[in-house]
């Protein structure tokens, strides 16, 4: 499908309110309109500003946007990595190297690609305020009293009841907080660091590490450090995950906590030469429904959000919101039937990728003999077989109903 060929509205189309407009929401919006619905998004904020650092768009998402219509508005401002260099984060040794450019191309049909939540969002928003059937309602403060305060706020609002109405507010949602057996919001034990470097900065790392155009994944017992592109590789950011087991609410000393890792030195020199953008708790969204069972839905992370060991958290909301569009719009059925089958179909999907991040959790953040192990089996892996191992996510297609 191209930007242009969004179906005009229909009788019985369904009318869906999206509460929020973060990316989630916005894929949402353009992915029902794109099927002929009429859409409204509810969004609190007076504005929509900076949304935080860059993220990755993986083949099964990117797959998507292409479909929507959106690739050749997002690919001027996304870069597309060449390799992702696992390295070992003691001795900065090289352990495999992935040739991610062209294996997603070769062997998923899609981009890999880094983009600035920032400019994802724009991109996003300029697609919704192109479509005829799509509107954006900023400054909108909805009643999450009960559920009945809010289908009656939103339907005084557009002065007729929505067939759905969809939560995409993110990982503490006031929709997911009125749901009967909503989940709540864990913290994970782990915080991200957040940096941006320059040539200069990286000047301090090995040759094989100081590449701007690669994924740098640097694995150390006391944490992980993802050092990605920025800028056409002018920059980089720097995404360090450690433990912290204290307070959530009480954001842990940089320096100290350097001073009690066992991080290689060049490392250190680099964090402290970067310009420091902040720490962030970890949350995740625990297992509840996502459904009222018969016309409100959650998306995105407000749903599902989960720990960053995969890298998934935007790929599993574009995947929501094109399932759950054509569930409702394509397949036939009631409203209530097409949200029992979304929950069934991605709940299913986002459990395996939460047991997957598990799974490399405890292997980006191996110690002594189990560090010793991984490294020697990721090294005699080929990248080809590695890949394999990956088909069922990046591989995936969402399908037409």
């Amino acid at each position: 499908m191209s930007s242009t060929d969004n179906i005009p509205p229909r009788p019985n189309t369904p009318l869906v309110a999206i509460i929020g407009a973060g990316i989630a929401g916005l894929c949402t919006a353009i992915a029902f309109a794109k099927f002929g619905a009429k859409v409204v998004i509810f969004e609190k904020a007076d504005e929509l500003g900076e949304v935080g650092a860059s993220l990755q768009l993986s083949p099964n998402a990117t797959h998507i946007l292409t479909d929507l219509g959106l690739l050749p508005a997002l690919q001027k401002h996304w870069i597309e990595p060449q390799s992702i260099c696992m390295t070992d984060g003691v001795s900065l040794k090289p352990i495999k190297t992935l040739p991610i450019a062209r294996l997603s191309r070769d062997e998923w049909h899609a981009p890999y690609a880094l983009m600035r939540r920032t400019d994802l969002q724009r991109e996003l928003l300029n697609a919704v305020r192109d479509m005829p059937n799509c509107e954006l309602r900023l400054s909108s403060e909805l009643n999450f009293a009960n559920i009945e305060s809010l289908q009656t706020d939103i339907e005084q609002r557009l002065e007729q009841k929505p067939d759905l109405v969809i939560g995409a507010d993110g990982v503490w949602s006031d929709t997911r907080s009125i749901l009967p057996n909503g989940a709540g919001v864990d913290y994970t034990g782990y915080v991200a660091w957040r940096f941006m470097t320059d040539t200069k900065a990286r000047t301090h790392m090995p040759t094989n590490i100081n590449n701007s155009s690669n994924i740098m994944l640097m694995m150390n017992g006391d944490g992980h450090i993802a050092l990605y592109p920025s800028d056409q590789y002018e920059q980089s950011n720097i995404v360090f995950v450690t433990e912290h087991l204290g307070d959530p609410h009480v954001t842990p000393d940089f320096d100290a906590m350097l001073l009690s890792m066992s991080l290689n030195p060049a490392t250190v020199r680099m964090l402290k030469s970067s310009d420091h953008l902040g720490c962030w708790t970890i949350n995740h969204v625990a297992e509840g429904a996502w459904t009222n069972g018969a016309n409100i839905a959650l998306i995105g992370d407000a749903a599902h959000a989960m720990s960053p060991f995969m890298a998934q958290g935007a790929a599993m909301a574009i995947e929501d919101a094109y399932v759950l569009a054509n569930l409702i719009c394509n397949s036939g059925q009631a409203v209530s039937q097409g949200l029992q089958q979304y929950e069934m179909r991605r709940k299913a999907r986002v459990d395996k990728v939460r047991t997957r991040a598990m799974t490399n959790r405890i292997a980006y953040h191996a110690r002594g003999p189990i560090r010793a192990a991984r490294n020697m089996v990721l090294s005699l892996k080929s990248p080809e077989s590695l890949c394999r191992d990956l088909d069922w996510l990046y591989g995936w297609k969402a399908e037409r109903e």
